[in-house]
């Protein structure tokens, strides 16, 4: 999903179901090393193939499949921000 910001930056969603995330026990910080790793090689490739430049990569983890920018009490959900520079994800911390 690409999306233009009012402050015309342009943006990139990358939503993934992994649904251990779902499972008790399983936490943020289990799943943390996840969110670069698919920027890196999985969202700059995509934009890269399809002649995309923008200014955000949002990569988000959730436990089922979900309608974009409806709420779920039963969904969990993971979302991290990157930065592209140098064809690289540079994590912007929220």
């Amino acid at each position: 999903l690409f999306e233009t910001r009012q402050d015309n930056s342009k943006v990139a969603r990358f939503r993934y179901v992994m649904p251990i995330i779902g499972q008790e026990g399983v936490i943020f910080f289990d799943v943390e090393l996840d969110f670069p790793h698919l920027c890196n090689t999985d969202a700059i490739p995509t934009l890269n193939k399809q002649g995309k430049t923008v200014d955000q990569v949002i990569i988000s983890l959730s436990d089922r499949e979900t309608e974009f920018g409806a709420t779920s009490n039963v969904a969990t959900q993971f979302f991290e921000a990157y930065s592209i520079k140098n064809g690289s994800c540079i994590w912007e911390g929220f």
